[in-house]
């Protein structure tokens, strides 16, 4: 069994983040990867420059490269200042 909205892994780190159209940025993030209604799904919040981010969070599907190479489909909820916070569009792996 297991609970709802459980903590699977609490990563940070650089990385970029990309979509169709848009230059990437590098941003610094932090991945939150739990378990909801048994489907496995990310959160959490990357930090660049605004004028960098803006157009990422005014398009819906952007990807996220982790340090570690792998590749997570996002879309940008938030932007205050230079930071933004993002939930995943797909359900993920755990790394």
């Amino acid at each position: 069994m297991f609970e709802p909205n459980e903590v699977l892994q609490v990563q940070s780190g650089r990385g970029a983040l990309s979509a169709d159209g848009v230059a990437p940025v590098k941003v610094r993030y932090k991945l939150i990867v739990e378990r909801r209604d048994g489907i496995v799904r990310a959160h959490g919040s990357v930090t660049g420059r605004h004028s960098a981010l803006h157009p990422l969070w005014l398009t819906p599907d952007a990807t996220l490269h982790l340090k570690d190479a792998r590749l997570l489909a996002v879309s940008l909820t938030d932007l205050v200042g230079d930071t933004a916070e993002f939930e995943s569009t797909e359900p993920v792996a755990r790394g």
